[in-house]
């Protein structure tokens, strides 16, 4: 079992290489640090090849941690908008007030 110990070693040192001289270098230590166990878990057959690994990351969508899910997947904001009927053409006159 001591090899699996010397793969694992192995592959955290290819791990941290990768995450210092790629293009997912670019995001936080805090985003790395949010990828790392899911690199490992999912996409470890793709170490050290950098693009391989954010593509199966990417890929890895649903089966990522929520962590990790947030710094490929960004939680959007949505803007809020008042419905209160049919939307009008630009210049339209809105609609009377029914006060009777």
């Amino acid at each position: 079992m001591a090899s699996l110990g010397v793969w694992r070693e192995g592959a955290a040192a290819a791990f941290i290489l990768l995450v210092q001289t790629s293009a997912f270098a670019q995001g936080t230590d805090q985003e790395r640090q949010a990828c790392m166990p899911d690199v490992f878990r999912l996409c470890g057959a793709y170490i050290p090849d950098v693009d391989r690994i954010t593509s199966c990351l990417r890929g890895s969508g649903p089966r990522l941690s929520s962590a990790c899910h947030d710094v490929f997947f960004p939680p959007q904001e949505v803007p809020l908008t008042r419905s209160l009927g049919p939307p009008r053409r630009p210049g339209a006159l809105p609609p009377p007030d029914d006060e009777d």
